[in-house]
């Protein structure tokens, strides 16, 4: 009873040690917030539920494997690495208040573009848990194997193709800190205008950009890239809706974000994007049409 009594309070003290460390491993492994708040309490309730399977003086490890092992079953259900048109869950949870200076949003960038981006679109599950258990965790190649279910070499090749997958994505990192407001104020005046010409203009050669409808909206699949691809679904987009639209900025962690509006009903958002800028031109954009999202913002 002692020995059993000895462990549960060994987890206990592991728990809430790492409560933020478990969040951001269930963030990182799934890229939406509402889904590691979910998960990471309920690693916390299964590691207590299971504390006599802790037999480590410092149950930390155990309790990340647990963690883990959670995340993939997850993923494996949910298959949420083909969910990538959701993948602007970032600006859909980021409150107007939120004012962070540049610094703060510079690593929040880091974290959406590499962390969420990158692996829901170019990881498997498997490479993503080897990625964040050794680089984020500092698990060894060892444990990681255990956990997988294979052997240490395996585990090493995984960490490879997650590291080369995470350096092409890497190919620009020089985004102004802050955003250029002059280049979304440029861009939003091309929007009112229905310009798409002077849009596509002032969209880098290499820009990305990605919707969100928060599956109720009806939006590409998977994200564009390229200055080509992303002016025409710019163009498809103002011939669908074909209505007059007004913008303006809102001020969204600490940077603009341009809210789109129906000219003859201004209480009505149809878009709300965020852009990043390089050099004068639009590096990326991420687009929210998510209906819950812009009924949550409640913009007058």
């Amino acid at each position: 009873m002692a020995q059993s009594d000895d462990s549960s309070l060994r987890v206990l003290a592991a728990v809430e040690r790492n409560r933020k460390r478990l969040w951001a491993v269930c963030y990182r492994m799934t890229g939406f917030r509402a889904d590691a708040d979910e998960l990471a309490q309920e690693a916390a309730a299964r590691a207590i539920e299971r504390c006599d399977q802790a037999h480590e003086d410092d149950p930390t490890g155990w309790l990340l494997r647990l963690t883990t092992r959670l995340c993939l079953d997850h993923l494996r259900r949910a298959k949420i690495q083909r969910r990538v048109n959701e993948l602007v869950d970032p600006l859909r949870d980021w409150p107007i208040d939120d004012v962070r200076v540049p610094e703060q949003t510079a690593l929040l960038r880091e974290d959406v573009r590499f962390a969420i981006v990158v692996a829901l679109q170019r990881l498997s599950p498997r490479q993503r848990a080897v990625l964040i258990l050794h680089d984020v965790c500092d698990r060894s190649l060892a444990e990681i194997a255990e956990l997988l279910s294979t052997n240490a070499n395996a585990a090493k090749a995984a960490l490879h193709r997650a590291r080369v997958a995470l350096t092409t994505a890497r190919v620009h990192e020089d985004v102004d800190i802050p955003v250029d407001r002059a280049v979304v104020e440029e861009f939003a005046r091309a929007i009112e205008a229905g310009a798409i010409e002077r849009l596509t203009e002032l969209l880098a050669d290499d820009v990305w950009g990605i919707t969100d409808g928060g599956g109720i909206v009806q939006t590409a699949k998977k994200p564009s890239f390229g200055r080509r691809a992303v002016g025409r679904q710019w163009a498809n987009a103002k011939r669908r809706l074909d209505q007059a639209v007004t913008t303006d900025l809102l001020e969204l962690n600490g940077e603009p974000a341009i809210v789109i509006r129906l000219a003859s009903a201004p209480t009505v958002i149809v878009a709300i994007a965020h852009l990043e800028t390089r050099q004068g031109r639009v590096a990326a954009l991420r687009v929210n049409r998510d209906p819950r999202r812009i009924a949550a913002l409640s913009l007058g």
